[in-house]
C-alpha cells in the first residue's frame, strides 16, 4: 500500500530563472509549508541546456520552448499541462490559505481577466522587475531596515543644509 508521500500529487513548475519576479515567487513558494502537493521547480534554462534531471523529463522536453519562455507552466504527474494564470491557479489549489481563492478562476469572466492580466505582466516582467542576474538576486545588497529609534539620515547635501 503506497504511503502518503507516494500518494501526494507532484507538480513540476517550469519557470524563467532569468526573471527576478519568477525567481522571487519560486523562493516564496519553496518556503511554504503544508502544501498538499510536492512542488518541483525546474528552470526552463535547465531544460534548454539539457541539465534538468528527473523521471518526468521526457514529458517536459516536448513542451514548446517559446511558450515556456512566455509564461509559467505546471505539469502534473498525469501529464496535464497548465500555463499562465491557469498554472498559478493550479499551484494555489495546493497551498494552504490560497485554496479558497483558486475557485474564483472558475467564475465566468474572471478567468479571462486573470489570463489577460497575467499576459500583460509577463510581457513586461523584465522591464518592471529586472533580470535575476542584475543587481542583487541573492538579496545580499538589499537595504537593511533602519532602527526606528535612529533619526533618518539625509540623502543629499541640500537636506544636510536644511538641518
Amino acid at each position: 500500500m503506497p504511503d502518503e508521500q507516494e500518494r501526494r500529487e507532484k507538480l513540476c513548475v517550469i519557470y524563467d530563472a532569468d526573471c527576478a519576479l519568477c525567481t522571487g515567487a519560486v523562493r516564496q513558494l519553496a518556503a511554504v509549508r503544508g502544501a498538499r502537493a510536492e512542488l518541483r521547480f525546474v528552470p526552463l534554462q535547465a531544460l534548454e541546456a539539457g541539465t534538468a534531471a528527473g523521471p518526468d523529463l521526457p514529458a517536459l522536453t516536448r513542451l514548446d520552448p517559446a511558450a515556456l519562455r512566455a509564461q509559467l507552466h505546471v505539469v502534473q504527474r498525469d501529464g496535464a499541462v497548465f500555463a499562465g494564470a491557469e498554472a498559478v491557479v493550479r499551484i494555489m489549489r495546493e497551498l494552504p490559505g490560497w485554496r479558497l481563492l483558486s475557485w474564483l478562476y472558475r467564475v465566468p469572466g474572471l478567468n479571462g481577466a486573470a489570463d489577460a492580466a497575467y499576459r500583460y505582466v509577463a510581457r513586461r516582467r523584465y522591464d518592471w522587475f529586472g533580470k535575476a542576474d542584475e543587481g542583487c538576486a541573492s538579496g545580499a545588497c538589499a537595504l537593511h531596515r533602519r532602527d526606528d529609534t535612529s533619526p533618518p539620515q539625509p540623502s543629499s547635501t541640500r537636506e544636510m543644509e536644511e538641518r
